[in-house]
This record gives C-alpha cells, sequence and structure tokens, in this order.
C-alpha cells in the first residue's frame, strides 16, 4: 500500500511558520524522517495565506528534493501552483487534488499528463462535498470518464471517499467506508485517504487512526496520506496486511518487529 507523508503541511504552524522565513532545514528533516520511515510518497503543501504560494512551492520542491529521491506529492488547489511544483519536481510526481469543480477538472488532468503523474481523486463539486455516499460515487463516476475522455490513464487515478472529522457528523466514517467500498466495486479504481481528517477534534486520535485504517484497508483502500512516523499507525498497517494474506510469510511484520516499529 502507498504510503503519502503528510507531515510538510502548512496547515501544520511550525510548518506555516517554515515557509514563511524559508527554514530549509526543518523541511529537508521532515522530508528525511518520512523516506526513513517508509514513506513512498511525501506531501508539500505549502498554503501559507500569505500570497505568494507559487514561489513558495517552487522552492519548497527544490530543497525538498535535494535530500530524497522519493517522488513528492504536490497539494494544491491553485493551478499557478500545481505548475510551479511540477516544473520543479519533474517527471513522476503525485497531484493532490483534482476534483469536478468547474474550471479544474481538465486542466489540472492535462498537467499531471503533460508531467507523468499519479492523481488523487475527491468527488466534490460546485455543490460542495456530498454528505450521501451515492453522490460521491456518481460524482466519482463522472470524473472517471473525463478523465478517459482526456485519455488519462485510469490506473494513474487514486480516488479519495472523503473522510471527513467524525466529531462533527457521527454518520463520517461509515459514509466514508460505503464510498470506499463502492469505489472499488462500481468503478474498479485505485483508492486513498486522507486518513488524520477522520480524527480531528477528538482525543486519542493515534487510536483512531489505526483502527479506521484497518477498516478501511479490508474495504480495499490501497494508498492513505499519513504521518510515517507514527509507529502505531504504521504498526496497524503491518498487522492488517498479514491478516489479509498481503505479507508473505509475516516478512514485514517480522522486520517491523526487529527494527522495534510494532506498538503493542
Amino acid at each position: 500500500m502507498l504510503v503519502i507523508g503528510e507531515l510538510i503541511n502548512a496547515a501544520r504552524q511550525s510548518v506555516k511558520k517554515a515557509v514563511i522565513n524559508q527554514d530549509a532545514l526543518l523541511l529537508q528533516e521532515l522530508a528525511r524522517k518520512q523516506d526513513e520511515a517508509g514513506a513512498h510518497y511525501i506531501d508539500i503543501n505549502v498554503a501559507t495565506g500569505e500570497g505568494r504560494e507559487a514561489d513558495s512551492m517552487d522552492w519548497a520542491v527544490k530543497l525538498v528534493r535535494e535530500v530524497t529521491q522519493k517522488p513528492l506529492c504536490i497539494d494544491t488547489t491553485n493551478e499557478k501552483v500545481l505548475k510551479a511544483g511540477l516544473k520543479a519536481h519533474g517527471p513522476g510526481a503525485m497531484v493532490n487534488s483534482v476534483n469536478a469543480e468547474e474550471g479544474r477538472l481538465e486542466p489540472f488532468l492535462k498537467l499531471a499528463a503533460e508531467h507523468e503523474c499519479l492523481v488523487i481523486v475527491l468527488p466534490v463539486s460546485d455543490a460542495g462535498i456530498p454528505k450521501d455516499t451515492d453522490t460521491r460515487l456518481k460524482i466519482g463516476g463522472e470524473i472517471l470518464k473525463v478523465a478517459q475522455k482526456e485519455s488519462f490513464p485510469p490506473e494513474n487515478l487514486y480516488f479519495d471517499p472523503l473522510a471527513l472529522p467524525l466529531a462533527v457528523d457521527n454518520e463520517s466514517g461509515k459514509v466514508t467506508l460505503q464510498t470506499l467500498r463502492l469505489f472499488k466495486k462500481e468503478l474498479g479504481v485505485k483508492t486513498t485517504i486522507g486518513l488524520s481528517n477522520i480524527s480531528h477534534g477528538l482525543p486519542q486520535r493515534k487510536l483512531l487512526n489505526r483502527t479506521f485504517l484497518a477498516l478501511a484497508m479490508w474495504e480495499g483502500l490501497d494508498s492513505a496520506i499519513m504521518d510515517p512516523l507514527d509507529d502505531t499507525v504504521i504498526s496497524s498497517l503491518l498487522t492488517t496486511k498479514a491478516f489479509m494474506g498481503r505479507d508473505p510469510y509475516c516478512g514485514k511484520y517480522l522486520r517491523a518487529y526487529r527494527n522495534g516499529r510494532l506498538i503493542t
């Protein structure tokens, strides 16, 4: 399963401050640690609200690429910022994310195709984030049709069923898992999830995150945007893979045990 490291995100105050002050050391250290912890992609979000996001993205991508060979996930809703990030990165990045809002889907897919990128897809339209499973599935299907029309490889799309905070809507976990199941069954696509969203606003977030990850994996989850430094979540990922028969002879589980990464 693809692990997308979530820690370089300006929604975190330490990262926001580092981006504003161009503190390269903090971002590079976060990149190194996530690389060493096994992240396959490293997410980069530099939206500080300071009005120079494109320049910040160019700066951040270049300095992170100095310390890791792992591809990056360019996290932005702004086409100009996406262009800056992909230009600085070169081929093979991931785009986070596209949706069905007017004027966003086709341009983002075009940029992704030009730079040979994977793309995270959100079932969001101009009407906002749907609360129900059926609407999310419908929007996901519409996005898939547009991607096929644009000759974008469907195997390069990762559909996010949208995990919203459980503290705000007690149905959120159930709707997310149902949507994930239908994305796999009805659309036959790859999936991802912003794992830590589900626990926002609640205590013992690590417990919620690792439990939700196990449930989502059983529904067919292919990828997660998550904290690769959190050994509790990594422990849940590895044990779930073992139970699902996706870790031959429990090799990765045993390796993690020997390296002290399994948390009980």
